[in-house]
């Protein structure tokens, strides 16, 4: 079988297909065949834990990277996390409402919005699926990271240099930027489990497709990018694979010889 291997998946448009909004059969069966291989397998998402579906937990993976590196658990045990400061919660929303931002604080438990703000397509989604959503005033709201989507907002730039100190950020390019801690990425939630399990570096791998990909990309051996990806990470990968409902994840796997 030769040496265990670590995996690592991003969620949406890798594992979840956002033209079905489902994960397609033969991701299933390949993330089986990887495990019964002796490989493990992570999900690594830009998601925090309150985010993971169903669907993604019924898949066996041997733990979570949640939230670019801010939640880290193997086989159920919360191995790091990592939360904002609750004394800087205030500053933090006062200047989210300041420049008129819509902003979904991320937290483990459940995402937080503002009750006054209207949902936006992403929040109803989410909604209609039953994620746990409450009020930024929430009893005892803890958050890991943020999601904002300005669109035209003039002042996210503004709002990023109040905050430079605590956070980083990735900007998607469609309006929407993710917020985080520094020093947290989904490259870290890799160095500090390649470390757990002393697995070597040529044997891991990451299956991406867009910009907050990147730093898990660059973390690993042999990086895979969704056929259906963002085309800029297309040099800057091992291999790309085929569209995600054209059996990408499957194709790469044996691309690899990971599975037969």
């Amino acid at each position: 079988m030769g040496k265990r291997k670590i995996l690592f998946f991003d969620i949406d448009e890798t594992l979840l297909s956002h033209k079905t909004f489902t994960i397609p059969e033969s991701t299933k069966l390949a993330i089986k065949k990887a495990k019964e291989n002796g490989h493990l397998a992570f999900v690594n998402t830009g998601r925090t834990k309150s985010l993971i579906g169903q669907d993604i937990k019924e898949l066996g993976f041997d733990g979570y990277v949640c939230g670019c590196g801010t939640h880290i658990e193997v086989n159920d045990e919360v191995l790091y996390s990592k939360k904002v400061d609750i004394e800087n919660h205030n500053d933090i929303i006062s200047n989210i409402k300041k420049y008129n931002l819509n902003a979904v604080l991320e937290g483990e438990d459940a995402i937080y919005v503002d009750e006054n703000g209207e949902d936006d397509f992403l929040l109803s989604n989410l909604r209609k699926q039953n994620y746990p959503i409450k009020p930024y005033d929430a009893e005892n709201m803890r958050f890991n990271k943020m999601f904002i989507r300005y669109d035209d907002n003039q002042y996210i730039d503004n709002f990023c240099e109040d905050i430079k100190d605590m956070f980083d950020y990735i900007d998607h390019g469609t309006g929407t930027r993710e917020i985080i801690p520094k020093g947290h990425s989904k490259g870290s939630g890799i160095d500090f489990l390649l470390n757990h399990f002393e697995v070597n570096l040529d044997d891991t791998y990451a299956f991406g497709d867009s910009n907050n990909d990147i730093p898990m990309l660059e973390h690993v051996a042999n990086s895979i990018a969704m056929g259906n990806g963002n085309p800029e990470l297309f040099d800057k990968v091992t291999f790309v694979t085929k569209h995600i409902d054209e059996d990408g994840i499957e194709h790469a796997m044996k691309h690899f010889k990971i599975i037969d």
